[in-house]
């Protein structure tokens, strides 16, 4: 019998998950972390969303000379299980439907739900009362941001995010009105993020009904998350939990 995983391919980061425990690596360590996963199992049916087209690459050359009996089941819009009302739907990211998918399952019955991917991208999706993917908005992320600031301006530097991503679960008193250039670089990317998801979401509700539930996931989730999950239910992972709905 093989031993069921789960792999999400990001654009920053890859996860290996087995339904119970995920582990989180950057793209240079994910060959060996495959290696590490797989130790002692004789065959594997991988369950895979990628986003990022030469990792899969990658991934799939080492199952090849590595692995060759183990079965790969790629996960796009034909092989997850979820409707859609978009106009090009072999075009939305996987990761997309499978949060969606994760959302069927978390959502009040009967009641509509919102998304919120802070990941690379930011992504706001609608899924409505009977569980259809109706699509959403995309915009960049914290990171992606700071890298646009600086390769678009002449005197500008390029902000390290990470000790902003990592301040997680932590209420920022942090000052829209920065001092010196960091600090102004900083509030911007921060309370710009922050305002862009309450705005995209309040337009999103607008064209409801009833008052959707509201989720929040991705790796800049945590570092938003005190000054908006008054309002969202902070639910870590939520790409892999999707594939971890349709995994047997």
């Amino acid at each position: 019998m093989p031993r069921n995983l789960a792999i999400d391919i990001g654009n920053t980061r890859c996860k290996i998950g087995d339904g119970e425990n995920i582990a989180a690596v950057s793209h240079e360590e994910f060959l060996t972390a495959l290696r590490y996963s797989t130790a002692g199992q004789e065959t594997v049916h991988w369950w895979v969303a990628s986003v990022n087209h030469p990792m899969y690459q990658a991934f799939q050359t080492w199952v090849l000379h590595h692995r060759p009996h183990d079965e790969i089941t790629f996960l796009n819009w034909k092989t997850i299980p979820i409707e859609t009302a978009v106009e090009f739907p072999e075009r939305v990211g996987s990761d997309r439907l499978l949060a969606a998918v994760a959302a069927n399952r978390l959502r009040t019955p009967g009641r509509p739900a919102i998304v919120v991917d802070l990941g690379t991208a930011l992504k706001v999706d609608l899924i409505d009362e009977n569980g259809v993917f109706q699509g959403g908005a995309i915009g960049p992320g914290l990171r992606m941001s700071a890298h646009a600031l600086y390769q678009g301006t002449d005197a500008l530097p390029e902000l390290d995010v990470q000790p902003l991503l990592e301040e997680k679960n932590v209420r920022r008193n942090l000052s829209p009105v920065g001092r010196n250039t960091h600090d102004a670089m900083e509030a911007g990317l921060y309370w710009g993020i922050v305002g862009a998801i309450r705005e995209l979401v309040s337009q999103t509700s607008r064209s409801l009904s009833q008052t959707p539930d509201r989720f929040i996931t991705g790796g800049g989730a945590g570092t938003v998350c005190q000054s908006l999950c008054d309002a969202f239910v902070h639910v870590p992972e939520m790409v892999m939990r999707g594939i971890f709905e349709i995994m047997p």
